[in-house]
């Protein structure tokens, strides 16, 4: 529960310090963006699959060394658009 103060003129008069936690840790500057947030907005995505084509999928990942299946799936979708045109 909250302290009670004497309601005063010097009360009125003086700043209360303003507590460490509600001070910003930075001088009011707009945070650094991070590499993964200067990347195009990703959307998630979910898909039911048969376990053999998961364990493929992620075999495959690792194989053809993308960093993320997320990655390598959207490769494939590139690549698959590509050759429809």
């Amino acid at each position: 529960m909250a302290k009670a103060i004497d309601l005063s003129d010097n009360v009125l008069i003086t700043a209360a310090p303003v507590p460490k936690a509600a001070q910003p840790t930075t001088s009011g500057a707009q945070p650094q963006k991070t590499k993964s947030a200067a990347k195009a907005q990703r959307e998630p995505l979910q898909v039911r699959w048969p376990a053999q084509d998961v364990k493929a999928a992620k075999l495959a990942t690792i194989q053809l060394d993308f960093p993320t299946v997320s990655d390598f799936m959207l490769a494939c979708f590139h690549a698959y658009m590509k050759s429809n045109k």
